[in-house]
């Protein structure tokens, strides 16, 4: 696993907050040259900018030189020098700089003890690798008690661990990484993920053809700054204002139950959601906001029943806002614009996952969770299947005409025991990961997987292996080759369920052709004589 640094930063409480004294172990690494006779030294403002004062010793016989002084808390400049006089001083890249008023400084907020990285001499980052420094104006937002944060691949995902500092007027963070690494982040106002920013579409990876969804992203192999406004994907600006109206179809769920009420939640409402209406009972609920931005304006649906909260899947729920609108309505859970589809009969499903080919070894009990089981809260434990290695469980009566899901080996509510779900089996869950799709056909239904892979593959036979989609995204038509092995039923299912197309006892080449199916992913369920299905994915351009 590559390692990557990341350089932590605090907000300046007050000078009250900084008046104890840390332990600081400065770092730097010569590479090849040699060291001055009169030895390497670190200047700056914790020693008045001496330049002999604080000399640096190597460490063992490496290239590094470091040195560990106490400090106190608060915003740092310094400098390396390698000799003991100005004029030995390196000239420090403005990547990582404190670049103000001229200021070439390297720069740190130290709040605890604290050991800075071996970054080369005169250069941006460690040996190896790139630095990125994060410098975000938040002047539009009112600024959360809880600070402002990033994250991103760079740090696991883990909305609290990097603190942003406010250090000349923005906020400002520093990542290490390899440099062949690309990184994928979102700035946050607080150190939650209901605090995330919503990410413009004009800078999002997905934009830039890049399969990180709604994420910023550097892709850079050398080191640089990202600089922009919050939620903006460039300077602060005040933006027009509109009134728009969100209307979100939930019939094909009421169909199969009661749905109490139906809120929105987004930035706009801190992820907190706000009560849609139905006044003529119809399904379709509806919402009016006034003075929205213009720009992008992102949100969710969720429907609540029996005291349960139920987001809708996929990612985040994006309307790009130009004008006073009523927005077209959208099915639940769909990414496109339309009403829903008819919901097919009522039937069970059963879910089978095999650990014979998997990469993970099973836990105890493995579990299965889904939007039908409020994902981890109430999990369905699964049970030793009659093929060793194998476990199975089934949703009886299932209503609604989609279903997303996926295992955890182990408990559920320790998401390191999710299974991965691979993007190009899976529906973006908003969250940096994916979840299975299945759309049922109305009649009893099993679907099979290797755990953490796209399709289920039987110890005996890989009938499903070998089929295929091309091109994938399509245009006006693509190939969906099967071979010559067998027959095959195909089914092409929209995300809400809604069957656009079907072929049945066929084998060899087929041609799927585009007819009225709209921009947008649609999921190819292909399935055996034998019962074994296997489901891909294609995008219609």
């Amino acid at each position: 696993m590559k390692k990557l640094y990341a350089l932590a930063s605090a907000l300046i409480f007050s000078v009250a907050a900084f008046a104890q004294s840390y332990s600081v172990t400065f770092q730097v690494d010569l590479g090849s040259t040699s060291a001055n006779s009169n030895g390497v030294h670190v200047a700056g403002s914790f020693q008045n900018w001496s330049p002999s004062t604080t000399s640096l010793t190597q460490v063992g016989t490496s290239s590094i030189y470091a040195a560990t002084v106490s400090v106190s808390g608060g915003q740092l400049e310094y400098k390396f020098l390698n000799g003991n006089a100005w004029g030995d001083d390196e000239s420090v890249p403005s990547s990582v700089n404190v670049g103000t008023n001229g200021n070439g400084n390297r720069w740190a907020v130290i709040s605890s003890d604290t050991t800075l990285p071996a970054v080369m001499f005169a250069g941006a980052a460690p040996a190896g690798q790139k630095a990125i420094q994060f410098k975000v104006d938040y002047s539009l937002q009112t600024l959360s008690a809880d600070s402002a944060h990033v994250a991103g691949s760079f740090q696991g995902w883990d909305p609290a661990k990097s603190q942003m500092v406010n250090f000349d007027g923005v906020h400002r963070y520093i990542a290490y990484a390899g440099k062949t690494d690309s990184i994928y982040f979102k700035f946050l106002n607080g150190n939650g993920w209901s605090a995330v920013e919503t990410v413009p579409t004009s800078c999002q990876a997905s934009t830039a053809g890049i399969n990180q969804g709604d994420n910023r992203y550097y892709t850079d192999t050398v080191s640089g700054i990202y600089e922009v406004c919050y939620t903006m994907c460039g300077p602060c600006m005040v933006l027009s204002t509109y009134d728009i109206t969100v209307n979100v179809d939930v019939s094909s769920i009421s169909a199969c139950g009661t749905v109490d009420s139906v809120s929105i939640a987004g930035p706009i409402n801190g992820w907190g959601g706000e009560t849609m209406s139905d006044p003529d009972g119809d399904g379709i609920w509806s919402i009016t906001y006034n003075d929205v931005d213009s720009g992008d304006f992102t949100f969710k649906a969720r429907y609540h029943e029996n005291g349960n909260t139920n987001w809708e899947g996929g990612g985040n729920k994006v309307i790009t806002v130009s004008s006073d609108s009523v927005v077209a309505t959208r099915c639940f859970g769909n990414d496109t614009y339309g009403p829903c589809a008819a919901v097919p009969a009522t039937a069970d499903v059963t879910f089978i996952v095999d650990f014979t080919q998997a990469a993970f070894t099973p836990a105890d009990t493995i579990f299965l969770m889904g939007t039908f089981t409020q994902w981890d809260a109430n999990a369905i434990a699964m049970v030793p299947h009659s093929v060793p290695g194998q476990y199975i469980a089934t949703e009886a009566s299932y209503c609604p005409g989609t279903m997303e899901y996926r295992f955890s080996n182990g408990d559920p509510t320790d998401v390191s025991n999710h299974e991965p779900v691979p993007m190009d089996c899976g529906v973006d869950n908003g969250v940096g990961s994916y979840n299975r799709f299945f759309a049922r056909s109305g009649s009893a239904d099993t679907v099979q997987h290797i755990f953490g892979q796209c399709s289920f593959i039987g110890v005996a036979e890989d009938a499903l292996s070998g089929v295929s989609i091309r091109p994938n995204p399509m245009n006006e038509s693509a190939t969906i080759a099967l071979g010559n092995a067998g027959r095959y039923a195909v089914r092409v299912f929209d995300i809400t369920g809604r069957v656009v197309a079907g072929f049945e006892n066929v084998q060899g080449d087929i041609t799927l052709e585009r007819n009225n199916m709209v921009s947008g992913m649609y999921y190819v369920n292909i399935t055996d004589a034998n019962g074994a299905t296997r489901t891909l994915k294609v995008v219609v351009e």
